[in-house]
């Protein structure tokens, strides 16, 4: 066996065992058929840290009631289309939101935008300019007018409006009906050879579990919890003394030399999962400096998962793991709001969590001197239509996503402060509006995703090998410096 090939089998089987170590090995069968296949990239340009958090919105959020027109004219077409001011005893199927409870922010250009009551903790970041939003965002194979969708003119995206499908289409960064890779995956294959430390600790680290958008064809992602890293419970050396016994045998098996050697190499990699756990917790222990001062909200997911982030990201800039570019994944769930959307506890309540832990992780970002190495964006499903179905929405198209980092003013890469793209005007049979206010996307999931991996140190060059059919669209938005 030539040296090349043992050192890219050695290195999937680090890969291996991470995803073992994250308690995801189920996830893993799907890339067996890789080992073959691995290789070992060029580090990415640049010896500096960066991480890129993607906080995925399951179900398909209704973000033109996140983003709101704050336009005497915009927001009166926008209440006809929503249905009047939701009132639960005089008006329960309305959607819309009066203009005076809005929280109003204005962009570098004057205008003014309305935020959801519920997202009044985004206003500050908006406002420093470590915000900024993307309008009109969907899936696009090709660039799409109203005429040509009625028409069927050019290619649409598959399965439009199902939930499974646009979740892949938005985790591939691209349209096409298979894969079994994610552009995040795939960036992280690019950027693996830049993380000259711990080597078995994978570029892609998920806090919501198995994922297709870390998926990569040589990396898998390591899962682990808003606690940290998995324990393997009953195998402990700082346990009781039965729990000792368990962990010694443990060490014992997978310490020794087995026949076949596909055995011996399942020691090896049981091994390394345990290794990797045990450096993962050390390095995170309070003791250690693993910690956080940042205080987040108690009682939301998505808070917890972006406080574990924020941790990892401090530990991974410290010797014991020494990582120079990594990717995250944090999810909030619950988007599917086909019924009591506008409830106490509906869309409002779930923008709020989102608000409120983008704003406590961003204070955290701060306290670790990781604003300006670190971006987080928001994807979804899809949109939401503008009108009622009688309690709730159903599924959309384009719509409104978010980039949080530092602002481009302070030496971050973010133009924040703004709403990049084109806003649609929000009437049920507008411009840009099919079947019950879905809009046509004017900006593409491929061309957000280029943007930002651009950023992270991918060669424009290499971009179509991640994002393939992006030369359809403009590779390289404005959003970032």
């Amino acid at each position: 066996m030539s040296r090349p090939t043992r050192e890219d089998r050695r290195a999937f089987l680090r890969r291996v065992q991470a995803v073992i170590a994250g308690g995801a090995a189920y996830a893993l069968m799907p890339q067996l058929e890789l080992v073959g296949r691995a290789f070992a990239a060029e580090p990415l340009p640049g010896n500096d840290y960066k991480a890129l958090v993607c906080i995925f919105l399951f179900g398909g959020s209704d973000s033109f009631n996140m983003l709101i027109p704050h336009d005497a004219a915009e927001h009166a077409t926008y209440l006809t289309s929503r249905g009047g001011v939701y009132n639960e005893t005089s008006n329960p199927f309305g959607l819309g939101y009066a203009r005076d409870t809005l929280v109003q922010v204005a962009d570098t250009n004057g205008k003014t935008w309305g935020l959801n009551p519920s997202c009044g903790a985004m206003k500050p970041l908006f406002d420093a300019g470590e915000l900024s939003f993307l309008a009109n965002i969907g899936t696009l194979a090709v660039s799409l007018t109203k005429d040509d969708v009625n028409k069927r003119l050019k290619t649409l995206p598959p399965y439009l409006y199902s939930h499974n499908d646009q979740q892949k289409q938005w985790m591939r960064g691209h349209v096409n009906r298979s894969g079994l890779t994610g552009w995040g995956g795939l960036l992280g294959d690019r950027a693996e050879a830049s993380n000259l430390g711990l080597q078995s600790l994978p570029p892609s680290i998920s806090l919501a579990g198995s994922n297709l958008f870390q998926f990569g064809r040589t990396t898998l992602p390591f899962a682990m919890s808003s606690g940290g890293a998995t324990t393997i419970n009953r195998f402990r050396t700082n346990g009781n003394n039965a729990d000792r016994i368990r962990y010694e045998a443990l060490r014992g098996i997978i310490e020794s030399q087995h026949n076949p050697i596909l055995q011996d190499q399942y020691a090896v990699i049981g091994e390394s999962a345990i290794d990797l756990n045990d450096t993962l917790r050390v390095a995170l222990d309070p003791v250690n400096g693993g910690d956080i001062a940042t205080v987040f909200p108690t009682g939301s997911g998505v808070a917890s998962q972006l406080r574990m982030v924020a941790r990892m990201i401090k530990a991974a800039r410290t010797s014991a793991i020494n990582h120079r570019r990594q990717i995250y994944f944090v999810s909030l769930g619950g988007f599917d709001t086909h019924q009591n959307q506008m409830a106490a506890n509906g869309h409002g309540r779930l923008l709020q969590q989102l608000a409120e832990g983008l704003a406590a992780f961003r204070t955290a970002l701060s306290e670790i001197n990781a604003l300006n190495d670190t971006l987080t964006f928001t994807m979804s499903d899809f949109a939401r239509t503008l009108n009622s179905n009688g309690n709730g929405t159903d599924h959309g198209w384009g719509g409104v996503q978010l980039v949080m980092g530092g602002s481009s003013a302070n030496g971050g890469a973010l133009r924040g402060q703004q709403v990049w793209g084109s806003y649609p005007i929000l009437e049920l049979d507008g411009p840009q509006a099919v079947g019950r206010g879905r809009m046509v996307p004017t900006m593409s999931v491929s061309q957000m995703g280029s943007t930002l991996a651009q950023w992270f140190g991918l060669p424009a060059g290499e971009v179509g090998t991640i994002f393939p059919g992006i030369e359809n669209f403009d590779p390289k938005l404005g959003f970032l410096t």
